[in-house]
């Protein structure tokens, strides 16, 4: 196994080291930057533990192995790069570049770990493409207090700003949107019972959060909240899934609500409350939902383009022939109608108030 020794360029990320000259030697830990000294980015590098820890100098790394790292060196290669973004604006850009080298590398390890194995490798070398950008970019800006004030061209400076400016938007406004690729590949991974278990967890917490205030209030222990508003609220959450007939959840959720009334001497919720009726509404929308699913849907004409009555997807929608008028469109959202990229479509939830609410805005007598 290649012997990999202690550098300036490693050292961030270094957590035991051990003597070069004594492999057999037990490794010790290495704490980069564990002592802070007096001076702007001013630090004593530590070795060892407890009582026995030392200061370690640079100009001493070359004596010990690298023994443990606490991730890999992905920007190792960028050093340069860091160090001469800082050139000609830092008193200290050997230090300025140490700094972004070791917090780009935490921030982007912790993206990797997160990420499915096969998404890694193209993350980071796009990574390190735009960090690159960035850093090349971040070169072209200068200081006068580096440069000196005599000709500075602050012109073509403030030039150079705004582009490193923009590169650096660039560079986080892409790791957002890769992030949120990412975590959109991995829901996409679950099965149904992993994203219902997860759902599940979400409310258990909610419910015992919130009968756990209730209690609180019971015994004295919480005060100036309004128990009957808890109760209401939760109620309100609970019916949120049985509207959408998600019967497992619901009885999941009474279930809960249950064990919390046996260990308590006052019930969360007494079993006279219509809480506990929400079980038989969720079953009955669910079996709604799952004879209409099996209708074939409808479709209207009418002067522009179409009513449908897409009764598996539980929508009821109007697709115009061109684009509708402001007028129109207004009235549709004052309607509570969506605009959906999928369907191409204007929709909203197939109910009665749903056609009613076309009728008016179409002017229509046959929907």
């Amino acid at each position: 196994m290649e012997t990999i020794l202690l550098t300036k360029q490693n050292a961030h990320r270094v957590t035991m080291v051990r003597r070069k000259d004594d492999p057999a030697s037990t490794p010790v830990p290495f704490r980069w930057r564990g002592e802070r000294r007096f001076g702007i980015g001013c630090f004593n590098h530590l070795i060892g533990e407890g009582d026995e820890a030392r200061i370690i100098k640079p100009h001493e790394f070359d004596q010990w192995e690298v023994i443990e790292t606490s991730h890999p060196g992905y920007l190792e290669a960028l050093w340069d790069a860091a160090y001469r973004a800082h050139y000609w604006s830092s008193q200290h850009p050997d230090i300025r570049g140490e700094d972004e080298i070791a917090m780009y590398e935490r921030e982007l390890h912790a993206d990797l770990q997160a990420m499915p194995e096969e998404q890694r490798e193209q993350y980071l070398a796009n990574y390190k493409s735009h960090i690159s950008g960035v850093w090349a970019s971040e070169s072209r800006v200068a200081s006068a207090f580096v440069t000196g004030p005599a000709g500075f061209n602050y012109r073509r400076n403030e030039k150079a700003e705004n582009a490193y400016r923009n590169k650096y938007e660039a560079f986080r406004q892409w790791r957002e949107r890769a992030l949120k690729a990412v975590e959109k590949y991995k829901e996409s991974l679950k099965t149904d019972e992993q994203r219902a278990e997860e759902l599940w967890r979400k409310v258990e917490a909610d419910i015992d959060s919130t009968a756990e205030t209730i209690h609180g209030l019971d015994t004295g222990k919480e005060h100036g909240y309004s128990r009957a508003l808890f109760v209401s609220n939760l109620f309100g959450r609970i019916a949120t899934h049985t509207k959408n007939g998600n019967v497992e959840i619901v009885d999941r959720a009474i279930a809960r609500v249950r064990e919390w009334n046996a260990k308590c001497s006052k019930p969360i919720i007494t079993e006279r409350h219509s809480f506990f009726n929400l079980p038989d509404v969720a079953r009955s929308v669910r079996r709604k939902a799952e004879e209409t699913a099996c209708r074939e849907n409808k479709e209207i004409a009418f002067e522009g383009g179409k009513v449908v009555f897409n009764y598996s997807e539980d929508r009821l929608q109007i697709l115009f022939d061109a684009v509708p008028s402001e007028e129109v469109r207004s009235k549709l959202k004052m309607r509570a109608f969506k605009w959906s990229p999928r369907f191409q479509a204007w929709q909203r939830q197939l109910t009665d108030n749903a056609v009613y609410a076309a009728r008016q805005v179409l002017n229509l007598k046959g929907v």
